[in-house]
């Protein structure tokens, strides 16, 4: 409650949190949704085929989190796959001028998941992204109108906006906030905030970091190690420094006993 409060009067009086700024919300209150990146590739489409690899999606995805600190979420890595694009020989040069949902005609559905965010990184669209109920699509050419305060590159903040719709935030034209078209900026407002916290929590496979933590910690106890490590590999980057964390970190470190 503190920290909607502190948000709250800072929005009233006009405050934008710095990007290195320290979350306000504790490891009790974070919420871990889960990503499934899919890298696509099309050797017949190139506007299809993304050249970004898994260095820049840990990249893309870490300067995500910077951002969504600010509401106390965080987006996991759940897996990151590279695949070929389905149906090539249907893609229609014009349609991908005028339409946004042309794209979803060339994802795989088999290794879409139902229990996390699928994102899709492609070369060429119309916009820079686009959220539907499935699936984001993020254009990995992406460009951005810069303002002060902004992120320092497109694609984390296209990435961060994107799951912004994904959690029921509709746009809202004030250019250093997350939600504005076509800018770089990337500040919430506490209704924002609040708004987004409360769509996430009607995902089941989002948790709240404390249950993962209960969780992996009875994984460990049992001898499940290996289950127990992806978790708190989960819980690891989480911009924090907490006495739950501490031990996560440890144990993460230590690895599987051998």
């Amino acid at each position: 409650m503190r920290a909607i409060l502190f948000l709250f009067i800072a929005a009233i009086l006009g405050f934008q949190p710095s990007h290195a700024a320290e979350p306000a919300f504790g490891f009790d209150d974070f919420l871990v949704a889960p990503v499934r990146i899919h890298l696509l590739s099309a050797k017949d489409v190139p506007a299809l085929h993304t050249t970004l690899v898994e260095a820049d999606i840990q990249r893309i995805l870490g300067k995500a989190n910077k951002v969504w600190a600010a509401a106390g979420v965080h987006f996991h890595i759940e897996s990151i796959l590279k695949e070929e694009a389905v149906r090539q020989e249907l893609f229609d040069k014009e349609a991908a001028k005028t339409e946004l949902a042309w794209v979803k005609r060339h994802y795989p559905e088999k290794t879409r998941t139902t229990n996390a965010f699928n994102i899709y990184y492609i070369k060429q669209f119309g916009v820079n992204g686009v959220y539907f109920p499935d699936s984001i699509f993020v254009k990995d050419t992406a460009s951005l109108r810069k303002v002060e305060p902004g992120l320092d590159e497109p694609l984390p903040r296209v990435t961060s906006h994107e799951l912004g719709h994904a959690l029921s935030l509709p746009h809202r034209q004030n250019v250093t906030n997350l939600m504005a078209s076509g800018t770089s900026g990337f500040a919430f407002n506490a209704d924002e905030i609040q708004r987004a916290r409360a769509a996430a929590g009607k995902f089941g496979w989002i948790k709240p970091a404390k249950t993962l933590l209960a969780e992996a910690d009875r994984l460990f106890d049992s001898g499940q190690k290996a289950d127990a490590l992806r978790i708190y590999q989960s819980l690891a980057l989480l911009p924090l420094e907490s006495p739950q964390l501490t031990q996560a970190r440890q144990r993460l470190k230590a690895g599987p006993a051998r």
